[in-house]
């Protein structure tokens, strides 16, 4: 974990920082890593998605996933009593593909006039997002805070993943957190101070990832939203799973050109630092913010039903190339192997009782 970065720039502010005031959390160093305005991975602009990037994500496959959650859109606008006000909100759009999905599938609904507002503080994706969506009627802010109140719907596809995390190791029963050293031109991780961490301690030098930030942003985006759902879709799993015996590694992974690997310190700001989501912090942390876990399931499961009206409209149709494609696709997002079981869909309310939806028909009762 000790190679020269490809990025000078930013690897000699963060060894200037550490010099300066000691070591510095991990969250600090992935912070300046994806989201340093000039060198950062993301808010430079460098993330690549799909073939020719770095990672797939549900969008890299076409455009069916944005033309299902359009259709669960448009029955939480139902079950809210179609309000006439109501507003959609995405965070982290990157380039802005799924909103075009989204948007683009409810062209011949009632809400293809609905308003779209995309949180976005970096000025190359909001560029790129600009440019995808021209014409269309969308705004943007720099952060929740600058949201509007609204009625609506707040949804994220991988999001929560590449919030910034801190490096958390057991010892004796207890969570130390491990802070990032700069000694002999090299960065390495080394224990730093004891936690006051209500989890439980497995085996001895246990590895995890303890997000930071995560409830900061849900009172944001909570203290905006007067009435409607969050939906969030990412990869992860309860802690319980998380704090499973094989997983004594944790789960930090980093992605380039479709490698993946496990040294955050190598090419600093050249490629993704990512880990699984802790699926009970951040049901945690929504009730905290006054929002309401009401339902979690897999991709898998949650495209089961959500996916029913879409294949209802294929149903009897002659097949086209547009139809097969679709229809591939959605093999793919479902498939337990690839997508349908890694990926995570949980939803939260705030002012109404629990929605009723088909992408959650065939869910659970909920683990947390």
């Amino acid at each position: 974990m000790c190679m020269s970065a490809r990025s000078p720039g930013l690897r000699d502010r963060l060894a200037a920082e550490i010099g300066l005031h000691g070591p510095m959390r991990f969250s600090r160093l992935m912070e300046l890593a994806l989201y340093d305005p000039a060198e950062g991975y993301y808010a430079s602009g460098k993330a690549g998605v799909g073939r020719d990037g770095d990672f797939f994500t549900n969008i890299s496959l076409g455009p069916v996933f944005g033309e299902i959650l359009a259709a669960q859109f448009l029955e939480l606008w139902e079950f809210l009593g179609r309000p006439v006000d109501f507003t959609l909100v995405e965070q982290g759009a990157n380039d802005g593909r799924l909103s075009e999905d989204i948007l683009n599938g409810l062209a011949s609904t009632p809400l293809a006039d609905c308003r779209l507002i995309l949180i976005e503080p970096f000025a190359p994706l909001r560029e790129k997002q600009q440019a995808r969506l021209a014409g269309r009627r969308v705004e943007w802010v720099e952060a929740p805070e600058a949201l509007p109140h609204f009625t609506g719907v707040h949804f994220s596809n991988e999001l929560f993943d590449a919030l910034p995390f801190d490096i958390i190791k057991s010892r004796a029963g207890r969570w130390e957190l491990q802070r990032v050293q700069f000694l002999d031109a090299a960065f390495r991780l080394e224990p730093a101070e004891v936690l006051d961490l209500a989890w439980p301690a497995p085996s001895e030098d246990f590895v995890s990832e303890l997000r930071t930030g995560q409830r900061e942003l849900l009172a944001a985006i909570s203290s905006r939203l007067q009435r409607g759902f969050l939906l969030a879709i990412d990869y992860g799993m309860t802690r319980e799973e998380l704090l499973a015996p094989h997983r004594s590694n944790g789960t930090l992974a980093c992605y380039a050109a479709h490698r993946r690997d496990d040294d955050p310190f190598e090419s600093i700001g050249e490629k993704d630092i990512t880990a699984h989501v802790d699926f009970t912090s951040l049901a945690e942390d929504l009730r905290a913010c006054g929002l309401e876990p009401t339902g979690y399931t897999d991709q898998h499961h949650f495209l089961v039903g959500a996916a029913e009206r879409l294949l209802l409209s294929l149903d009897g149709q002659p097949p086209t190339a547009d139809t097969l494609k679709k229809l591939r696709s959605l093999r793919t997002l479902l498939h337990p192997e690839t997508m349908g079981v890694q990926f995570k869909v949980l939803l939260a309310s705030k002012g109404v009782s629990k929605p009723t939806i088909s992408g959650f028909r065939h869910a659970r009762e909920l683990p947390f």
